[in-house]
């Protein structure tokens, strides 16, 4: 399986999973996928931001069709000029959730799959599609 087989899955909300001192956390976010990379908007006052500091590797998941799981490794983004570029291709409206980009406390999760399952039916009933990088 190819990444481009793979992004077509990867619409809609998301579940992410992460890992910081007081255990794991989960929470729903719009992620955008340019290219190889998947983009979050969040808050650096975020439990999810603040997690990814200390571990940052993330596991998601999407059902908006085919169940789509995904892993990776996070950088969480804070310069104005990659906030900048990105603004206004989020699929819904950024500003009404995090104000600006120039805003201190918005960033950037970039994440850099590692590996994919999708979960697609068939004839045969439900297969296991694998991708890793």
């Amino acid at each position: 399986m190819d990444w481009n087989d793979v992004t077509p899955h990867l619409s809609g909300l998301a579940h992410i999973a992460t890992t910081g001192p007081d255990g794991p956390a989960v929470a729903v976010v719009a992620p955008m996928v340019e290219g190889d990379v998947v983009w979050v908007q969040t808050r650096r006052s975020s439990h999810k931001a603040r997690n990814l500091v200390v571990d940052p590797q993330i596991a998601m998941m999407w059902q908006s069709g085919s169940e789509t799981y995904l892993w990776g490794t996070v950088e969480v983004v804070d310069d104005v000029p990659t906030k900048e570029r990105l603004w206004s291709l989020w699929p819904y409206e950024a500003a009404g959730f995090f104000g600006s980009p120039e805003r201190p406390d918005v960033v950037l999760l970039r994440v850099d799959p590692t590996r994919a399952t999708v979960m697609a039916a068939g004839p045969d009933g439900p297969s296991r599609l694998l991708w890793h990088a």
